[in-house]
């Protein structure tokens, strides 16, 4: 399965404020990261969006690489699961952003 059909199928089946919650959270590291930056160097909003929406694609991205070995019949089934997406959501709950390696 491709990613974008799959982080549309995920955020369909997600609830609308785990999304924002994990986009708000990349945002705001975007936020804090800018500050270190010299003014010079600082990145606008539209930047910083486009940023925490990638940092958004790389988590479904995890999430698709960890369904990988299965039929994208069988991620589709996966996702139709409440049980399944509870956990992912719950799993969403703990997402810190840093910058430790």
């Amino acid at each position: 399965m491709q990613l974008p059909e799959f982080r549309q199928a995920l955020e369909d089946k997600l609830s609308a404020q785990s999304v924002a919650r994990v986009l708000a959270s990349a945002y705001d590291f975007q936020v804090a990261q800018n500050n270190n930056r010299t003014p010079r160097a600082r990145y606008g909003t539209v930047k910083m969006t486009k940023e925490a929406d990638t940092m958004w694609e790389t988590v479904v991205s995890n999430i698709l690489a960890g369904m990988s070995a299965n039929s994208d019949r069988d991620i589709l089934q996966r996702l139709a699961d409440d049980e399944f997406i509870a956990m992912v959501e719950e799993g969403l709950e703990e997402i810190n952003f840093t910058t430790e390696f």
